[in-house]
């Protein structure tokens, strides 16, 4: 292979690298802020007494609440999508040119196949969205009782 075929390999092979870190990372932060905002949301929202007549808030932001916490999976499952591809050129390229140390391919195929990282962002998800409708049905009942 000449040895400009070579550089052009390297060069995708470092964008498709490049992509994949930069999604985790866009993960990562939407994640942080996403639950950083649902802890906040619910530290302000305990403050509420049932007998206020902010319970219409407490309601509404629990909506918000849900809505954000769902996103957090969707999101990460819709760049994990490009993630794939990207780490799957470097794997490709990896296999194309004599490297010796192959370290995306190594990766893949020591990683846990249950994806660890996507389980905990379900699980505390879930929580979070259980957490959310406990609040809001705790908000329903406060506007029935005051009503």
């Amino acid at each position: 292979m000449a040895d400009s075929g070579i550089d052009q390999m390297l060069a995708e092979y470092e964008r498709a690298q490049t992509i994949g870190q930069h999604l985790d990372i866009l993960i990562h932060e939407i994640t942080a802020i996403v639950w950083g905002a649902n802890t906040l949301l619910l530290g302000f929202i305990l403050e509420v007494h049932c007998k206020s007549s902010n319970q219409k808030l407490v309601l509404a932001a629990a909506v918000v609440g849900i809505f954000m916490s769902a996103y957090v999976p969707w999101n990460m499952c819709c760049m994990k999508i490009a993630q794939k591809v990207a780490y799957t050129v470097c794997r490709e390229i990896e296999s194309e040119l004599p490297l010796t140390h192959k370290v995306n391919i190594r990766i893949h195929d020591k990683y846990p196949q249950w994806r660890p990282g996507q389980v905990a962002v379900w699980v505390l998800t879930f929580l979070f969205v259980l957490t959310w409708i406990f609040v809001a049905f705790h908000a329903w009942d406060c506007l029935l009782r005051c009503a």
